[in-house]
């Protein structure tokens, strides 16, 4: 099946007509009808390619009735789709819509993105063929109006949120070595580069510091100690001195390294700090880290950076090529990721995790080996499997001096000096470990906050809204209370006419006038583009609403926005669903009906039937 669809998506239609035919003829043998369903639509979209209507709607047909008889939702939206796509072919326009309208439906109740747009597209083609130019021009915005979203920039701007540390960093450097360069014409030359050198070293040290405490909030997240990345870049600093790097090289690259899963910072905790084996889709989700973490660390002049960047880009591609995010194979992979991947792995495998036991060296040495010429480089591992032994080999000799210094036996005055100055040490590791923790839980509640934040408005963000609607409607039983959906109308007109910056300031008036209009009375957000909500505390009954509505418009007049340029919608829970999806469609859908009925009004046209 899968050769057969790829076949059709290159256009070789004979041969794809070949290997669906037998998919279809095996499927029906051993009786797997989701996979005959997905034959059936993939051979009525080649029949439809070929100018074979009637035949591609009667696969679709077929489709579909296997899809209700399995109850496959996915199967059905396909088969409506493409039943309404084939119905507008054959100009029976009336059963083309009725085909859309019911995949919609079930699209907006799965809320499958990619499935709605399919939909309103072919709707708005329907309706123009139509005459219905309204409704043509309402499922168009629709469409617009997901695509934006699928295309969100909130995640960018987060991110470039957390370079700001960075950026700020690299802009004092370059203040200060600019102020310094110029003290060099001004005073002894020998002296100013002498102050240039310590400066220099003093502002790298600042950086270090920051590379250090990124590192450390993001392994905080989902290590306490911090002590991965440390020992990563340790290991990784001593891999390379066995390669002939500089003592420079590879000390900056042992620093590098500890930022090579700074990605993480953007990935929910709810993948991050699962215990059990990620979905496919999580696992696509946390593969991002890597193009995250090289995007946080990008677009400096810092040699340390720059190779921190590279290191997070790269440390999970793989020697044969099975890797991620760019799948690169040998040679094409940074030297500085294969020598990472193997240090990142080596200690991931011998240090104990919620959902396996430690491995021993000897173990995780031969782990390694094994997978020298797939995983990693096999001339790094000949080298780092030295490295990496003789590195613990040396810890354990350290722990066993240690050990050995401390059953000696000792003079009562010597004892007791030797226990006073290790009660001194300890008490001054343990504050500064307190404090670290405590800066590290700052950054993370930190880092938290600005993932659920609208950098624009300062609103709770979609994601925000998402976990606080899951909260309130489940379980069903929970206290009632009302979401209310609101668009902000001519957005794009604004931006296209006055600039983006006049848009920005319209989204901020929005933000600002319902937070003061539902103050007491819920939590407002913004989940995408021009799309705001509120999540009330209770039940608000449509004269409560209309109250709050008019005291936001009224500050809107007050900040130079004197039409109401909002259109609104409302669901109760539990009266109107008791799901969290079901709420925000059943709102979204009254919304868009304001919408229209405002245009109406604006454009003297008659209401439609129904809409009076």
């Amino acid at each position: 099946m899968n050769l057969g669809e790829f076949l059709l998506s290159a256009g070789q239609q004979e041969e794809a007509v070949t290997h669906l035919t037998r998919a279809f003829t095996l499927s029906d043998e051993h009786d797997f009808r989701t996979i005959k369903i997905s034959v059936l639509g993939s051979l009525s979209a080649l029949h439809e390619g070929l100018g074979q209507y009637e035949r591609a709607a009667a696969e679709a047909q077929q489709a579909l009735t296997l899809a209700l008889e399995v109850g496959s939702a996915e199967g059905e939206i396909e088969a409506r789709i493409a039943l309404g796509r084939l119905a507008m072919q054959g100009r029976d326009l009336a059963q083309a819509e009725q085909q859309l309208l019911q995949a919609l439906e079930l699209a907006r109740a799965r809320e499958t993105p990619k499935e709605q747009v399919l939909a309103h597209e072919q709707l708005a083609q329907v309706y123009r063929r139509s005459g219905q130019l309204e409704l043509a021009l309402e499922h168009a915005e629709l469409l617009r109006t997901i695509e934006r979203s699928i295309f969100d920039t909130d995640r960018d701007r987060q991110i470039r949120n957390l370079t700001v540390l960075f950026e700020v960093e690299r802009a004092q450097q370059d203040a200060q070595l600019y102020r310094l360069r110029s003290e060099v014409e001004q005073e002894a030359r020998e002296a100013a580069e002498q102050q240039v050198l310590e400066r220099t070293a003093e502002l790298a040290r600042a950086q270090h510091e920051v590379v250090a405490r990124l590192a450390i909030a993001a392994e905080y997240r989902d290590d306490t100690t911090g002590e991965h990345t440390r020992r990563v870049g340790q290991a990784a600093a001593r891999i390379a001195r066995a390669l002939g790097w500089s003592e420079t090289q590879a000390s900056v690259l042992g620093v590098a390294a500890r930022l090579h899963d700074v990605g993480k910072i953007a990935i929910p905790d709810a993948i991050l700090l699962k215990r059990g084996r990620l979905t496919p889709d999580e696992f696509q989700q946390m593969q991002l880290h890597t193009v995250i973490g090289s995007r946080i660390l990008s677009g400096s002049r810092s040699a340390l950076l720059t190779m921190a960047e590279e290191i997070a880009r790269s440390h999970h591609e793989r020697w044969d090529g099975s890797g991620y995010p760019y799948g690169l194979a040998g040679d094409a992979i940074p030297l500085t990721g294969r020598i990472v991947a193997i240090a990142d792995v080596f200690d991931a495998l011998i240090q104990a995790r919620p959902y396996k036991v430690a491995w021993t060296i000897s173990e995780a040495l031969l782990e390694i080996q094994e997978q020298a010429g797939r995983h990693f480089d096999p001339e790094l591992v000949a080298v780092a499997a030295d490295v990496l032994a003789n590195l613990h080999r040396e810890d354990s000799l350290f722990l066993n001096l240690y050990d050995e210094q401390q059953s000696e036996p000792l003079a009562e005055g010597q004892a007791s000096h030797v226990l006073a100055v290790f009660e001194q040490l300890l008490m001054e590791r343990t504050r500064e470990l307190e404090l670290a923790r405590r800066e590290a839980e700052r950054s993370a509640k930190r880092m938290e906050r600005m993932a659920l934040t609208d950098s624009l408005t300062d609103l709770r963000n979609r994601r925000a809204f998402e976990q606080d609607l899951e909260s309130r409607a489940a379980p069903l039983g929970n206290a009632p209370f009302t979401v209310l959906s609101l668009d902000v109308d001519g957005l794009k007109r604004i931006n296209d006419t006055l600039g983006h910056s006049a848009g920005d300031d319209l989204l901020g008036a929005v933000a600002a006038a319902l937070t003061a209009a539902f103050d007491g009375r819920g939590q407002a957000y913004r989940i995408g583009g021009d799309e705001f909500a509120v999540i009330c505390d209770d039940v608000m009954t449509a004269a409560d609403r209309i109250r709050c509505l008019e005291v936001m418009a009224h500050h809107l007049q007050q900040s130079g926005y004197p039409d109401r340029p909002f259109s609104t919608g409302a669901a109760d829970y539990p009266a109107d669903s008791g799901s969290a999806g079901d709420l925000l469609r059943i709102s979204d859908q009254r919304m868009y009906r304001d919408k229209v009925l405002r245009r109406q009004q604006r454009s003297g046209e008659p209401l439609e039937s129904g809409q009076a």
